[in-house]
C-alpha cells in the first residue's frame, strides 16, 4: 500500500492544481485554504492561523509550542519583518503577495530520519508543476530553482524531547519588486516571471499543504527511500563544478548526488567527501 501511495505521490500527486486565476492581490483567506486541502488531510490540521504581518511564520508556530499546543498546525502571513532561510540568512519577505508558510508537525520520539528538505523539495517541485512550471530543480539540501533562479526556499527546524518537533517553512515568490531583488545576493525569479497567469495563491497554499502532510506521512515510513531514485533528475548540481563556501576557506569541487542519508556528496582533490552541515554555503562555480 506504502508503495503505491508513494507513486502517485511523487509522479502524479493526488492534487489536481488545473485551475488557475490571476488574482495575485488576493488576501490570504482560511475558508480558501481550507476548501482547497482535502478532507481527511484537513482533519489532520488542529489549526491554520493566518496573519498580516509576524516576525517569522516559522517562530509563531514555536511560540505554540512554548504555550503547550503540540498538535500540527500551519501558520500563514502577507509579510514577514525576521524572515530567515537556512544558515540563519535574511528571507527578504515584503508584502507583496508572496506565500509565507510554516507547518508544526509532531514526530514521536527517535523516529525522524535525515533528508526531509529532500522529500518536501521534490513534493513541492511537484505541485509547482500542476501549474504549468517545468525546468524546476531542487539545490541541495533546500532551494527550488528555475534555470538557477531561486523561485522558493525551504526551512526545517527541529526540537527535541519526548517527541521530535518540526517545523517546515516555505518562501515562495510570486512577485518581487525591483529593490526586493536588489536585496538578495543570488538569482532569483517568481511565479510572476514564470507563468502566463499567476495562480490563486489561496488554492496554491492549500494544495502546498496537503502535500506536505502526504509527504510527510510517507517519509516517517519509508525516509528517502522512494526519493534517492529519482534524485538526478530533480538534482540542480547534477555533476556540476561548485564552490564550498565556509567562515574558513572556499573550495572548488564536483557535485556528486546525494547518499542513502541525506547527505550531500562532492569530489574534492579525487576523494568523495559526504556534507550534512548546514553552515556551508554551496554556489554554481560558472
Amino acid at each position: 500500500m506504502l508503495k503505491y501511495f508513494a507513486l502517485v505521490l511523487i509522479l502524479s500527486l493526488v492534487s489536481h492544481l488545473t485551475d488557475t486565476v490571476d488574482m495575485p492581490n488576493q488576501p490570504l483567506s482560511h475558508s480558501a485554504i481550507s476548501g482547497a486541502i482535502e478532507p481527511q488531510f484537513y482533519q489532520q490540521l488542529s489549526d491554520i492561523s493566518i496573519y498580516k504581518s509576524v516576525g517569522s511564520t516559522n517562530d509563531q508556530l514555536w511560540q505554540r509550542l512554548e504555550q503547550g499546543l503540540n498538535t500540527p498546525a500551519v501558520c500563514l502571513s502577507e509579510h514577514q519583518t525576521a524572515g530567515r532561510g537556512r544558515r540563519g540568512d535574511s528571507w527578504e519577505s515584503p508584502s507583496t503577495g508572496n506565500l509565507y508558510l510554516s507547518l508544526f508537525w509532531p514526530f514521536p520520539a527517535d523516529t525522524l530520519k535525515n533528508g526531509l528538505s529532500i522529500a518536501i523539495g521534490i513534493g513541492l517541485i511537484n505541485t509547482l508543476k500542476k501549474i504549468g512550471i517545468n525546468d524546476l530543480k531542487l539545490k541541495w539540501p533546500n532551494d527550488i530553482l528555475c534555470k538557477k533562479q531561486k523561485l522558493s526556499g525551504i526551512l526545517v527546524e527541529s526540537r527535541f524531547g519526548n517527541q521530535q518537533n518540526v517545523v517546515i517553512g516555505i518562501g515562495l515568490n510570486f512577485k518581487l519588486p525591483i529593490a526586493t531583488r536588489n536585496k538578495i545576493q543570488q538569482p532569483t525569479t517568481s511565479l510572476q516571471q514564470l507563468c502566463k497567469k499567476i495562480p490563486c495563491r489561496n488554492m496554491l497554499a492549500g494544495h502546498i499543504i496537503q502535500n506536505m502532510i502526504e509527504t510527510i506521512t510517507l517519509f516517517q515510513a519509508r525516509g528517502l527511500q522512494d526519493f534517492l531514485p529519482l534524485w538526478s533528475h530533480y538534482d540542480a548540481l547534477h555533476n556540476a563544478k561548485i564552490k564550498l563556501i565556509s567562515n574558513e576557506k572556499t573550495l572548488i569541487a564536483k557535485a556528486c548526488g546525494i547518499n542513502g542519508e541525506g547527505q550531500f556528496l562532492y569530489e574534492y582533490q579525487d576523494q568523495i567527501h559526504a556534507l550534512s552541515s548546514s553552515h556551508i554555503s554551496i554556489r554554481f562555480a560558472s
